[in-house]
């Protein structure tokens, strides 16, 4: 059985590493010095992309076409991406507070945006 989605690894890092005002009233950033691991990085990234797919393909073209160029491998680009696209990722996450629930952690990244029926 998968384990689901750490939702909350991925709002810690946005709180920890690029948010300066308060998104996630119960979030609290890590302690100066306390570096996400890779792991926490891989499950971040795999986090993020459940976010991603609940996106709406016309509004948020940008973004989901910016997160096609982050690789999983580089911590720098993920950086990046959220430091660019933040708010908008707040703002999914606020929409579907139990985004956790939904998604197990294992799944094909060949179907994007599974949220949204366009028919």
């Amino acid at each position: 059985m998968a384990s689901p989605i750490n939702i909350h690894l991925l709002k810690e890092y946005i709180k920890t590493s690029i948010a300066t005002e308060v998104v996630f009233p119960f979030i609290l950033p890590r302690q100066w010095g306390a570096e996400f691991s890779r792991s926490e990085l891989n499950a971040i990234y795999v986090g993020l992309k459940c976010v991603i797919k609940k996106a709406h393909p016309l509004q948020d073209m940008d973004m989901i076409a910016a997160f096609e160029e982050v690789d999983a491998s580089t911590s720098s680009n993920l950086h990046w991406f959220l430091y660019g696209y933040w708010r908008n990722v707040v703002a999914i996450l606020q929409m579907y507070p139990n985004l956790s629930d939904t998604y197990p952690s294992s799944y094909s990244p060949k179907q994007p945006y599974q949220g949204w029926n366009l028919h």
